[in-house]
Formats: structure tokens, sequence, C-alpha cells
């Protein structure tokens, strides 16, 4: 009889081991369509979510309240206006997603002070984190706002950034193997956690910091809030990271393809949800990088390829790392969010004025009716035939 359920327990190890991570991206995107949902029915917005407009806020704050205070005045400011985060959906999805994190890595006892960098990988951090914020608002989106709900809402901006986006992964891996790999790491590979007696407390602690926030907070911002939360915690569980998927393609020495088919399998998960609201016909609010031409998106993601490339995490695995204690990360956030993203509000302006701004606001659905879910799948199937034609090339060499 024990041997019977070592077997099972061994067998459900090599299914979770194989297929894991692709669950946990089917999970991902409908937990983003819940989302949309529940944003409709409660509220009657139905947004495609996104990170680093409420990330750029909180940047803002600081800097206006530590730096210059004239920052708010800036166009940037004027149109993404610096208010109270518990007021505000796009800033408690970007503490959420922290809170998720960590909460997940404390309910696991998992949770620890780690990737301590050393001066290499510090560097590494900033360059990586400054290109990240700086490129995610030049072009009013990122992996997330982008790349997955952009995709998943057809909106034109997700082939512009990407086409941007992947070349700039490219270049970013090259910096990094040229400048980073044998230099940059951590100082010590010991990690400080929290005592035994104390994990319990602890995460009940930040069970209850995010139940205060989601109490004090505005309801739809709440609303962000929670899902913010389960976002984190599918991070951390799953480890799903655009980065890592992305590089897979720049660089396909650096993975397996299992985190691309994750990131494949969340998109569509969320595409196909999104279709069916919208022949529902729901009012939806897509993720369309809105008052910007697709020049200026295909400029952002270029630099902000780079910087996943130098960093090696994107937005959202840097937010939910960074959650989990990985200090590396926080560096890398703190750069993205206090550094660049400030920056890039005193260009705003000037690359609006220089850029021309052709085709803003434009969605696929706009022009094809139902059929706009077709250049999602396109895409879909492309990078597929990608996976198996570089995999299948690899397979040789190797």
């Amino acid at each position: 009889m024990v041997e019977k359920v070592q077997q099972v327990l061994r067998a459900r190890g090599v299914f979770w081991n194989r297929y894991g991570l692709y669950i946990y991206a089917l999970i991902f995107g409908a937990a983003s369509i819940a989302l949309t949902y529940s944003d409709l029915v409660l509220f009657g917005r139905g947004s495609i979510w996104g990170i680093t407009t409420g990330e750029s806020k909180l940047g803002g704050i600081v800097w206006a309240s530590i730096i210059d205070p004239g920052i708010a005045a800036t166009q940037y400011y004027k149109e993404f206006p610096l208010i109270n985060p518990l007021s505000d959906p796009a800033q408690m999805i970007v503490i959420g997603i922290l809170l998720g994190g960590m909460i997940a890595s404390l309910a696991l006892g998992e949770f620890s002070l780690k990737h301590l960098p050393n001066t290499w990988m510090l560097i590494q951090a900033l360059l990586g984190g400054f290109l990240l914020g700086y490129g995610s608002r030049l072009a009013l989106g990122c992996n997330i706002g982008n790349f997955l709900s952009a995709w998943a809402s057809a909106g034109l901006n997700a082939v512009s950034f990407t086409l941007g986006m992947i070349p700039g992964v490219f270049i970013g891996s090259k910096i990094f193997e040229k400048i980073f790999l044998f230099r940059a790491g951590p100082i010590t590979t010991r990690s400080i956690a929290p005592p035994q007696n104390l994990k319990i407390p602890l995460t009940i602690l930040v069970v209850f910091l995010a139940i205060f926030l989601a109490l004090y907070s505005q309801p739809r911002a709440s609303l962000f809030l929670a899902f913010g939360i389960v976002f984190g915690a599918i991070g951390y569980l799953s480890k799903l990271c655009w980065a890592t998927g992305l590089r897979e393609i720049a660089s396909p020495i650096w993975g397996s393809w299992k985190m691309l088919k994750a990131v494949l399998i969340t998109i569509a998960t969320y595409a196909v949800g999104v279709w069916i609201l919208y022949i529902g016909g729901a009012p939806l609010s897509l993720a369309l990088a809105k008052g910007i031409g697709q020049l200026q998106i295909f400029i952002g993601g270029v630099i902000f390829g780079i910087g996943m490339g130098i960093a090696g995490t994107c937005i959202f695995s840097s937010e939910w790392r960074a959650g989990s204690g990985s200090i590396y990360s926080m560096v890398v956030l703190v750069s993205t969010i206090l550094v660049g993203m400030p920056v890039l509000a005193y260009h705003y302006q000037w690359w609006r004025s220089v850029l021309p701004q052709p085709l803003p606001n434009m969605s696929f659905y706009s022009i094809m009716g139902p059929l706009g879910i077709l250049p999602t799948l396109a895409f879909l199937l492309i990078l597929i035939l990608i996976v198996h034609i570089v995999h299948r090339t690899y397979s040789r060499a190797g």
C-alpha cells in the first residue's frame, strides 16, 4: 500500500514538473480575463490590465516628495496625474503583485533576503532597471500592457512593441554576455531567512496588511489590489517571467523553451477570453497605449527590450521577485520606478514633438470586428513555428 502511494506521488511529481508551468500560465490568463470581467460587472469599465502606469505614478510621488516637486507639472504627469495610491487601481495592482510574491514565499517558508549583488551585478541591475523604466513609459506599456494585454486585446501597439522588443532583447542579451556574464553575481550564496517561529506570524501580518489596504482603498482600487496579489502569488509559484521566455527567442542557448510556451499559453487564454467578451457586446477598455503613435511605441520597445536582456528580468517578475526577498530585483525595481520613469517624464514631451505619431489608439477589432483576434492567433502560430524550427536546429547541432 505504501509503495503504491509513493508511486502515485512520484507520478504526480513528474507530471507537475513537466506541465506545472503551463497550468499556472493557463490560470494566469484566466485570472487576467477574470479581472477584466469583474471590472466590467462591478464598475462598468472592463479594463485590460497593465503595470507601468501605476509604477510611474508611485515613482513620481516619491520623486516629487524628495527631489523635484515640479515634476508633477511635466506633460507626462499631466496625462498621468499623481494621485493617492489608495484611490488608484493602477498603483494598487503594483502593490498587490509585491504583496502576492511576499505572501506566497512566506506561506511556503521560502522567503529570504538573497541575491546581494556585487559591483558588476549592481551596475547590471541599475542599468537594466533604468532602461526598463524609460522604455516602458516612452511606449506607454511594458511586457504586460504592450505585450500580454495588447495582444489579448488585438492592439496594433502589440505589433509595434513586439517588433522593437525582440531585437532589443537580443541586443541586451549580447551586452549581458559580453560585459556582465562572467563578472556579475551575488556577493554570497547565503540568504537571510526569518526564524522558523516567525514565519507564520509574518505571513499573517502581511495578509492583514493586504486586508487593511483593501478596506481603506476605493472599491475599484481594492479589486485591482486583490488581483495583483493573485498575479504576484502565481508569479512566485510558477516563476513566470516574460524576459526568460523572450530571451529564448533572441538567444536560444538560455532556455528550454518552456517559459516561451507558457507565455504563449497565457496570451492565448487571455485573448480568447477578451474575444468572448467582445462578441458578447461588452464595452471593453482596450490596452492601446493611448495618445501616441506606433513609431514611439516601437522605439520604446527597443529600449525596454535592451533593458530586459541586460537585467534578465521583466517588469512583472522583478516585482514578485522583489516581494519574495531578492535584493537584486529590489535594485532593478528601484532603478525602474525611481529613476528610469521619472527621467522619461522630463523627456516625454520632447519625444512626442520630434517623432511622427502615426496610427494612435488602433485595434484590429475596430477594423475587422470579431475577426480582430486573427492577428493575435497568427502571432502565436508564428512563435510556435519559431520554437519548433529553432529547437530542431539546436537539437541537431547538439
